[in-house]
Parts: structure tokens; C-alpha cells; sequence
């Protein structure tokens, strides 16, 4: 059975990116092990730089053990969340910083690749205006995903959120983005 790991980065409950996001997955219900996490409900510790994943494997703070270790098992990796200023919301970023772990395990331990189980990847973005931030955040996961051994497979996004309802054709087109990455898992 597949594994699919979702982080929502929303801190409010039927926002628009988990609306998106819950349309994305639900061609993936059957047959999948799906693993949710809120961004604002792990309240991870910053990456306060300190080397100890230069000189270890791992994290020196523990509180992303379990995701991270969802992270690996996982098959296909779900980004769900809205543009703030420009980028993800801080409790977001702080994961993604944590991922630094990976990136010592490549750079100072010489693993290749640190993450050994491939992943396909979605991106899920929405913002209140129109157009901002969707090539900043697509860019930073980009990045992140040459070291994690994770492929960005499509994006979504929708802007003018704070204008413009939620369309069923909006969440028709999720609908249909995610059954087409999830019936690749047969193929």
C-alpha cells in the first residue's frame, strides 16, 4: 500500500488550500494510507543552526521526529498552503528549515541520497491577491526536493481568495490533478 504524507499549512479549518487539498486526495482514499499533519498543530522548533546534524544523524530537538520519520515511509508528499507575504506561513517554514537534517545527511556525511525512498509531489497554493507568491514558494520547494529525492509532479494554485468564492471547477481541476499523480502508482 502507498503511502501519502499531507502538510497543511492553513491555520484555519476549511480554508481554501485544505478545501483544495482535501479535493486532491480524495481520489486517493482507497487504497492509500493517507497521514495528515497541520503545520500549526506540530509547532516545530526552529532550525537554530547549531551543526548538530553536521555531526550526527538527526535533530538535536525531537519534536519532528514522527513527521519526519512519516516523511521517509511516505510515497508521495502533499504541500497544501496559503501565500503569506509572499511565502509559506512561519509554522510552515520552520519544517521546511528542519529539513536541514537531510541536507548535512547529503553535504557532511556524504549519504546519496539521504532520503532513500522517491517521492512524487504536489504543491497546493492559494493567495488572497492576485498572482502573489505561487514562484516563490514553487522555487523553495524546488530546491528542497533535488536533496529530498522528491519530485514536484504539479501545482495548483489559486489566487484572489479574498475576493473570489471557491469554484467547483476549481475543485473539479484538483479533483482531477490528483487522480491522474495517484493513478500513476500502479504504473
Amino acid at each position: 500500500m502507498k503511502n501519502i504524507l499531507v502538510i497543511n499549512g492553513s491555520a484555519r479549518k476549511g480554508s481554501v488550500s485544505t478545501a483544495l487539498c482535501n479535493a486532491f486526495i480524495e481520489a486517493a482514499e482507497n487504497g492509500f494510507n493517507i497521514k495528515t499533519y497541520n503545520a500549526y498543530k506540530l509547532n516545530a522548533k526552529p532550525c537554530y543552526g547549531c551543526g548538530y546534524c553536521d555531526k550526527n544523524k538527526g535533530c538535536i530537538n525531537h519534536d519532528l521526529d514522527e513527521f519526519m520519520a512519516d516523511f521517509e515511509a511516505a510515497d508521495y508528499f502533499i504541500v497544501s498552503t496559503p501565500v503569506f507575504n509572499g511565502s509559506v506561513p512561519s509554522p510552515l517554514k520552520a519544517i521546511v528549515d528542519r529539513f536541514q537534517r537531510y541536507y548535512a545527511l547529503r553535504f557532511a556525511h556524504g549519504i546519496k541520497p539521504p532520503v532513500t525512498k522517491p517521492k512524487k509531489a504536489a504543491l497546493i497554493i492559494t493567495a488572497g491577491s492576485k498572482g502573489e507568491g505561487k514562484e516563490n514558494i514553487e522555487n523553495m520547494f524546488k530546491q528542497q526536493f533535488t536533496v529530498l529525492n522528491t519530485t514536484l509532479e504539479t501545482v495548483i494554485f489559486v489566487d484572489s481568495t479574498d475576493t473570489v468564492e471557491l469554484t467547483d471547477t476549481q475543485l473539479e481541476n484538483a479533483k482531477n490533478k490528483g487522480s491522474k499523480l495517484f493513478l500513476m502508482a500502479g504504473s
